[in-house]
């Protein structure tokens, strides 16, 4: 691959980071972005699809993510997975629980619940098998850390 391919490049991180269009719009809108969500997408499905160009920002953005991803990945390598039950899946992250549960179809949904407030992170899309959803889980992390980051802050500010 040639990393300086722009298309190509977006492309590959992208699938590192296993996003699909709608969940980074959603963490850009999250972050931000005023734009229209379906506008949003749009522009990524164009831009993976290689029929606009990578725009400057969608490339600081996509690879922010990935070293995110990367931080994320050094932050929680001792994570310590263990088997409740068959199918079920727990760890401990910082403040968090995250738990893995096996649904039909070999599908596994994720489960990130803050244990000081009892805030449970919106669920990132299913996963395929075990190990992406191990991934999308420490990846959505960061997430959560933000928010109840933002949370804090703003109970800080309430406070003043």
């Amino acid at each position: 691959m040639d990393f300086y391919d722009n298309a190509g490049y977006f492309r590959y991180q992208i699938d590192e980071l296993g996003l699909t269009p709608v969940e980074l719009a959603s963490r850009m809108r999250a972050w931000g972005d005023h734009r229209n969500n379906d506008a949003i997408i749009r522009s990524i499905q164009r831009m993976t699809a290689g029929d606009t160009a990578i725009s400057g920002e969608m490339l600081v953005v996509v690879n922010m993510l990935t070293y995110l991803q990367h931080l994320e990945d050094e932050r929680n390598s001792k994570i310590d997975w263990i088997n409740l039950s068959p199918g079920t899946y727990n760890a401990k992250a910082g403040d968090f629980t995250i738990t893995l549960s096996a649904q039909t179809k070999g599908r596994w949904h994720i489960s990130i619940v803050h244990r000081t407030t009892g805030y449970s992170h919106p669920w990132p899309s299913w996963q395929n098998d075990l190990e992406a959803a191990k991934r999308k889980a420490i990846f959505s992390l960061s997430d959560a850390r933000r928010h109840i980051f933002e949370w804090q802050r703003r109970e800080a500010s309430l406070l003043k």
